[in-house]
């Protein structure tokens, strides 16, 4: 789902972006890892939207003790509700917990 007017990036491209902002999350740079898969999920990557709305998930967060990362169960609900457009198995079932909070 790229936005209009956005640069349209190759697979090997968004590949790059979600390795390097999996990578980031992992390491708790929450707000890099959201620049770097926002891009790619914005260029369609189910995976990367996932993990995007992970990075908003207030449960994900304080399971992975993300210290001075701002939780948004909005724009963890959107970016789960995309996911699940684009085709993402887990998606649907990661926005019913949510919504369970």
């Amino acid at each position: 789902m790229a936005s209009p007017g956005a640069r349209q990036l190759d697979r090997e491209e968004i590949v790059n972006l979600l390795k390097r902002g999996e990578s980031a999350f992992g390491n708790g740079d929450v707000a890099a890892a959201r620049l770097l898969l926002r891009r790619a999920a914005e260029a369609g990557n189910a995976r990367a939207a996932m993990i995007l709305a992970a990075t908003y998930d207030p449960r994900v967060l304080q399971q992975i003790g993300a210290l001075g990362a701002e939780a948004d169960t909005a724009q963890a609900a959107a970016w789960y509700k995309k996911a699940s457009e684009m085709g993402s198995a887990g998606a649907a079932q990661q926005l019913q917990q949510l919504a369970k909070q």
